[in-house]
């Protein structure tokens, strides 16, 4: 710990920008280890395959079009009489998820707007009705199920279309509740949810669209109780349960992935799932999309969220011809080369054993072998592990098992010794072998000997409230937040002082103009700031911006930045 202070923080970070997170370490719950055969296959899948598909696609906007666009039930009825997706071929689509290294499938099988892609007996407001005229969905599970690639339907509980939901949309106005009888719905929900397991056997049955009503008023255990006696070893999320903790079998944050994992209510981790889209403005197929998530950035959201124990459960919309989008497919193959080559380093894997890691990089495990994914190579070419106490036996890139790397203990710290570049931009996978399981000491940001503290952007967590945009990235021998666009993203570092102290404030940024503002707020002390222009957006510069004062017997501090303006370039 330091013993000098006055000196400075410096809080590094690149504009127009934002960052990703930490790590979590976990154990299995007691729930989870007594519904171990149920849970595992999802637990070690660590990779699947969302599927937004319906009459909204037609409009070629978004899986809200109806109610975005205040879209009148008849006028809606054209695109639900015209749906004919003559392009849909099943085969292709389970072929293209295992060719990406997929391991599971979740389709809609009925979106908000009410439209069912399957046969039902309970409404005629489905795809036998429609021009297409034939069970999309029991094609699908058909072809899921001749290549053993198991499948989930999301289905949605709010229902526009069915004249028993209520509330209406607030701008239906010509739309009259006498007579709807909410019970009535949630009925017609049962035999619906009763003909998809028992016609179609999914391995999930994924829920939304519970936010208007109660537990109660939904009959969520109800439902519950009566899907688990018709097929006990299908899992169902959380949103059943309006997210209420520890209901469910599974946590569902959405584009967003929590810094330190899911927890149940007495603090231990669960099983949890992020649901991520590759474009950033709609789930369903949307025509006028220019913006998409790279391949380097879905393998690297991809290991983020394993680290921290999740799966991810990556959506692709695709056309009303029933075509994925060479977009996405581009993307989705990309990860699948990597996953060729690194999967072992995420399926079956359980969360990182460090809380923090001095480096751009992330940790998952299996058995007493680490897998260190390093994502911004050490200038230096030394890797250093931190409070690994553990003996270490072997240490080699998972790419080239034959050639182990030297390595060297430093008190309970491992320096390992890296080659001069890394061998892959992406992600490379570096191995450790260890003589029994994992013991480390957590990791913790403390002034240095000057008394001045740094907070690279590796060493923060990212907080979202709208979909997180930004992430990091290594320029040559930097590695920046970028892609900072939704000023609903901020970072977030913690670090320790044993001493009061008056601290200068700098932030490091690159940019290539300047204009927005942001502010610094650590403990109860805010410092605002405007981005200067620098000679090079990918050339840091050190900018002042005031002082902090920490107060005495401060052990543990929190900075964050806010994106306050966004400067439209």
């Amino acid at each position: 710990m330091a013993r000098k202070f006055s000196s400075f923080i410096i809080v590094s970070l690149a504009l127009p920008v934002l960052f990703s997170v930490f790590l979590s370490c976990g154990t299995k719950t007691a729930q989870q280890q007594a519904q171990k055969d149920r849970l595992q296959w999802f637990q070690d899948a660590k990779f699947g395959m969302f599927i937004h598909w319906g009459v909204y696609s037609m409009l070629g906007y978004h899986e809200w079009v109806r109610n975005l666009c205040e879209i009148p039930l008849s006028e809606y009825q054209y695109y639900v009489d015209n749906f004919n997706p003559v392009k849909f071929n099943p085969d292709e689509w389970v072929d293209l998820a295992k060719e990406a290294g997929i391991k599971y499938m979740v389709i809609t099988s009925k979106h908000h707007d009410g439209f069912c892609i399957f046969d039902s007996k309970y409404t005629d407001y489905d795809i036998m009705h429609s021009k297409y005229g034939k069970d999309a969905l029991g094609m699908l599970v058909n072809s899921a199920k001749a290549k053993n690639m198991p499948l989930g339907f999301y289905y949605s509980i709010m229902d526009w279309h069915h004249p028993d939901y209520i509330p209406r949309r607030s701008w239906e106005k010509d739309r009259t509740t006498e007579g709807a009888d909410l019970e009535r719905y949630i009925k017609y929900m049962e035999n619906q949810l009763t003909e998809l397991v028992q016609n179609y056997n999914p391995a999930i049955l994924w829920f939304d669209g519970e936010w208007e009503h109660t537990l109660k008023e939904t009959h969520s255990f109800e439902i519950e109780k009566m899907l688990h006696k018709m097929s006990p070893d299908m899992l169902i999320n959380d949103r059943l349960f309006k997210r209420t903790p520890g209901h469910g079998d599974f946590g569902t944050p959405e584009n967003y992935v929590p810094a330190t994992g899911v927890t149940n209510p007495d603090g231990t981790p669960r099983l949890w799932e992020a649901c991520y889209t590759m474009n950033y403005n709609s789930w369903g197929y949307n025509r006028i999309e220019t913006e998409f998530h790279s391949k380097t950035q879905l393998i690297r959201q991809l290991i983020e969220i394993v680290s921290k124990g999740g799966n991810l459960l990556l959506n692709v919309g695709p056309t009303p011809e029933g075509e994925i989008q060479p977009e996405f497919v581009a993307r989705l193959k990309g990860m699948g080369k990597w996953l060729q080559v690194n999967g072992e380093a995420i399926y079956g894997t359980t969360a990182s054993v460090f809380n923090k890691l001095p480096f751009f990089g992330r940790c998952t495990v299996k058995g007493n072998r680490l897998y260190i994914h390093v994502m911004g190579w050490p200038v230096d070419q030394k890797l250093l592990l931190p409070g690994l106490k553990t003996e270490v036996k072997k240490v080699f890139l998972l790419a080239a098992p034959q050639d182990s790397l030297s390595f060297q203990r430093q008190g309970n710290d491992i320096v390992i010794d890296l080659p001069e570049r890394a061998p892959d931009l992406d992600a490379t996978v570096i191995a450790v072998d260890l003589a029994g399981k994992a013991e480390v000491e957590p990791y913790k940001t403390v002034p240095a000997g000057n008394g001045s503290i740094e907070l690279p952007v590796y060493l923060a967590e990212i907080k979202s409230r709208m979909g997180q945009r930004a992430f990091l990235e290594q320029y040559y021998k930097k590695t920046m937040l970028t892609n900072w666009q939704n000023v609903h993203d901020f970072p977030v570092w913690e670090f320790y002082t044993e001493k009061p102290g008056t601290f200068e404030l700098q932030a490091s940024y690159a940019r290539g103009s300047g204009g927005s503002t942001f502010a610094v707020k650590v403990d109860d002390q805010e410092i605002p700031g405007v981005v200067h222009g620098v000679r090079s957006p990918f050339y840091p510069q050190n900018f002042s911006l005031g002082t902090v004062h920490l107060k005495s017997q401060q052990r543990q501090t929190r900075a964050g930045i806010s994106h306050q303006i966004r400067h439209e370039q």
